[in-house]
């Protein structure tokens, strides 16, 4: 147990950004819960995430490389002044020269296909890495929404009955109608159905945690109850 909570620690503080645990404790209101935002509304917030950003930039950069590369065939008009003396007539005149360069052998079709396939490349990788970040978002948010309906079945049904009948077995044991067995039975069968309220929790805060490190700000949650 130490050696888990010790590495617990250190994970803990390595995520605060310190390189060993400097804390005392930690405390956090784990049975607070809430209902999520729409699925929908996590995919748009997903389009914020840091690495999808840094593909806009590439994006943008290769798509210049592309346009330089389809521009370069075009040739560079090229205007040249002089000036001549006519010994026959003895007249002086301004001469004007201009020269097009007629591109018939290379198009630049080498860069640009090049270009090309290195911008369709990097919509691609976008696209896959969107997908990834998508399917992440997707588990995490269907764990969290059972983890939602489990606390509902067990903090509504589950965990009451549970009280009950093990209080009413205690009291059946003091009149000598239960057995002590009986009694802790009913006692085992409250701590598990607690400990798996628990579970559900953990549950519940690790999508929600999930969810937030993928689209990078808080999750807003509709409150419900902090039991």
């Amino acid at each position: 147990f130490k050696a888990t909570l010790a590495s617990a620690r250190r994970e803990l503080a390595v995520l605060m950004g310190d390189p060993a645990a400097k804390f005392g404790e930690v405390s956090g209101r784990l049975n607070t819960t809430g209902r999520p935002p729409t699925f929908q509304s996590v995919v748009a917030a997903i389009d914020a995430n840091p690495q999808l950003v840094r593909w806009t930039a590439v994006y943008a950069q290769r798509n210049a490389e592309l346009l330089l590369a389809r521009l370069k065939p075009y040739p560079d008009v090229r205007i040249a002044a002089g000036w001549r003396h006519y010994n026959e007539t003895n007249d002086d005149a301004v001469r004007l020269t201009l020269s097009v360069p007629i591109p018939v052998f290379d198009q630049n079709q080498g860069n640009i296909l090049s270009a090309q396939e290195s911008l369709a490349k990097t919509k691609a990788e976008r696209e896959a890495n969107r997908n990834t970040l998508i399917v992440i978002a997707g588990r995490a948010y269907d764990s969290l929404q059972g983890s939602l309906r489990e606390l509902a079945v067990l903090r509504e049904t589950a965990i009451p009955k549970a009280v009950e009948a093990s209080e009413a077995i205690s009291q059946g044991y003091g009149q000598g109608r239960f057995t002590l067995l009986e009694v802790l039975d009913a006692q085992a069968s409250v701590t598990q159905a607690r400990l798996r309220e628990q579970e559900a929790l953990q549950n519940f805060h690790a999508g929600v945690a999930t969810i937030e490190g993928l689209v990078g700000n808080p999750f807003t949650l509709a409150r419900e109850s902090a039991r």
